[in-house]
C-alpha cells in the first residue's frame, strides 16, 4: 500500500496540464488494480443534465499519488473494475460537495463510493466556513485560483478541448493536498468522527 506522504502535489498539478485519458476497458481494469493500492484517491464527475431527470455522465476524473486521469464514459463498456474500486473499503474517496456525483454513481453504475470523505463537510468542521465552494476553499487553504469558466461545457462532445481537459483535471488535482491540510485540524479537535458521521448522513439523503 502506498503511503500518504508519497503523494506528490507538484506531480499531480503537472499532470493536470496533460491528464491521462482512459478510454478502453483494459486500461481501466489495469489502472483500477493500481489505484486499489492507494490509501486515498480524489474523484469528481462532469455530466449533462439539461433534458433528463438523471445526470448523463460525460467524464469521471480521478487523481492518485502522482497523476490526473480522465475516464471516458462514452468509450468504456466494462465498468466492473471501477465498481470494485469504488466499493473498496481500503481506499478513501475524496470528493467535494458530492451529492450530484453520488447520484450519478448510484444511477449509472449502481454503486456508492465508500468510504467517502467530503471536503466541504470537513472544511466546515475544521472551522473554515460552511458550504464552502471548492473555488473559495482552495483560495483560502492553498492560495489557489481555480478557473470555473468551463462549468457549463458540453461534456458529451468529443474531442474535449485542452481547456476542458485541464479544467476537469484541476477539479481533482488539489483534493489530496486539501485533505492533508485539513486532516490535522480535524484530528487535533477530535472532529474526524463528526465528519464521517455527517458524510454518511449526506450519502443516505441523496
Amino acid at each position: 500500500m502506498i503511503a500518504l506522504d508519497e503523494y506528490s502535489y507538484e506531480s499531480i498539478l503537472a499532470s493536470a496540464e496533460d491528464p491521462v485519458w482512459v478510454s478502453d476497458d483494459q486500461a481501466l481494469a489495469q489502472l483500477c488494480e493500481q489505484w486499489s493500492q492507494c490509501p486515498v484517491i480524489a474523484l469528481d464527475t462532469e455530466f449533462i443534465r439539461t433534458k433528463t431527470y438523471y445526470p448523463i455522465p460525460g467524464l469521471i476524473q480521478l487523481a492518485d499519488q502522482h497523476s490526473c486521469y480522465l475516464i471516458d464514459p462514452l468509450a468504456i463498456t466494462e465498468w466492473n473494475p471501477l465498481r470494485k474500486l469504488l466499493t473498496n473499503t481500503e481506499v478513501l474517496k475524496l470528493l467535494h460537495a458530492p451529492s450530484e456525483d453520488i447520484e450519478l454513481f448510484r444511477h449509472s453504475f449502481q454503486v456508492l463510493p465508500q468510504p467517502l470523505f467530503d471536503t466541504q463537510i470537513a472544511a466546515a468542521f475544521a472551522g473554515l466556513g460552511h458550504s464552502r465552494g471548492l473555488q473559495k476553499l482552495l483560495k483560502q487553504v492553498l492560495d489557489v485560483d481555480l478557473d470555473k469558466e468551463e462549468t457549463r461545457s458540453d461534456w458529451l462532445k468529443r474531442p474535449l478541448t485542452p481547456r476542458q481537459e485541464r479544467y476537469a483535471a484541476l477539479d481533482v488535482a488539489h483534493l489530496v493536498e486539501l485533505y492533508r491540510r485539513i486532516l490535522p485540524q480535524l484530528e487535533a479537535n477530535q472532529r474526524l468522527d463528526w465528519v464521517e458521521e455527517e458524510t454518511r448522513a449526506m450519502v443516505d439523503s441523496v
